[in-house]
């Protein structure tokens, strides 16, 4: 099957953290899906695993994960029953539509359901909150990454995904992040497809996780931001949930972005039960994932860091 390339064009406003997505949509047996998504046995089958076991599936610990993106699918057979909230920042609605085939591959990566068909996300143990920021050509602006965080903060969620980053830095953005960060979520970015230019923002911030991706190699992809980020993950054709409601390989930062995102949420989950926790410390966190094993550091590529399961 050949492979069709689509090329995003950035914009001014925004930018979203996706390069190239090839969008060729197909629908496969399991098996065969498993075999494409090389990903799938280094952190979705370790996190499947994981959730069929007793303790997962009893743990109450919920994770509110929000997705400011271009909307969610939540029809979608891999997604369905995982939005828990949607809201519109453009027009204040709860009609999120994903109509630029983004923010609906963010949440499969994240969470798509264990349903024995289709992909397997990082972490079952989530509830989404779908927030639209971005339209059918990816435009976005400050007012409605503003108004998209106050909403995600009204709604207490624990971890905001965002998916894109802006090319210049600005007092108002970082204003935005650091009341997200003060309200106690902790803020994960992608890098940006910056092909070894330097990251985008909100990446920079030091109150932000910053994610650049990898491929299946374990090295950069060609797309990469130059610098030091906290993690680095998997980034190039991966397949994950499309919003025709069907499956297509994706790569950049973006999809990187997603995997941390939901590593992060489950040892959350597991975190939230040991008694220092504290809503958004991300320091204690972040300790609490490596004292249990689930840092990995590629000594040999800068000691960059990658999130696991165990």
């Amino acid at each position: 099957m050949k492979k069709k390339h689509k090329y995003l064009i950035p914009v001014i406003a925004v930018v979203l953290a996706t390069v190239v997505l090839i969008l060729y949509n197909y629908y496969q047996q399991m098996n065969d899906l498993e075999k494409l998504q090389w990903t799938n046995t280094q952190i979705s089958t370790w996190g499947r695993d994981l959730m069929e076991g007793d303790v997962i599936q009893n743990n109450q610990n919920k994770i509110k994960v929000a997705i400011l993106d271009s909307g969610i699918n939540d029809e979608h057979p891999d997604l369905v029953g995982k939005v828990k909230g949607k809201y519109n920042a453009f027009n204040g609605s709860d009609q999120t539509k994903d109509d630029l085939n983004h923010g609906t591959a963010v949440a499969g990566i994240i969470t798509a359901n264990d349903n024995n068909n289709g992909v397997i996300g990082v972490n079952q143990n989530i509830q989404l909150y779908d927030v639209k920021i971005l339209g059918k050509n990816g435009h976005g602006n400050l007012e409605h990454l503003s108004k998209g965080i106050q909403w995600a903060i009204k709604q207490e969620v624990d971890l905001i995904n965002l998916s894109f980053g802006f090319q210049s830095d600005s007092s108002e953005l970082k204003q935005i992040i650091n009341e997200a960060v003060s309200s106690g979520i902790i803020v994960v970015a992608a890098a940006g497809n910056t092909f070894n230019l330097g990251m985008d923002y909100p990446a920079q911030y030091n109150n932000v996780v910053s994610v650049n991706a990898i491929d299946s190699n374990k090295d950069l992809i060609n797309a990469a931001a130059l610098g030091k980020t906290d993690f680095v993950a998997p980034g190039e054709d991966i397949l994950s949930t499309d919003s025709a409601g069907g499956y297509s390989l994706f790569s950049g930062t973006s999809f990187a972005s997603a995997y941390i995102t939901g590593g992060l949420s489950y040892w959350m989950g597991e975190f939230k039960d040991s008694p220092g926790y504290e809503p958004g410390d991300y320091r204690g966190l972040l300790n609490y994932v490596q004292n249990n094993d689930g840092l990995v550091t590629f000594s040999d590529r800068n000691k960059q860091q990658y999130i696991k399961i165990k």
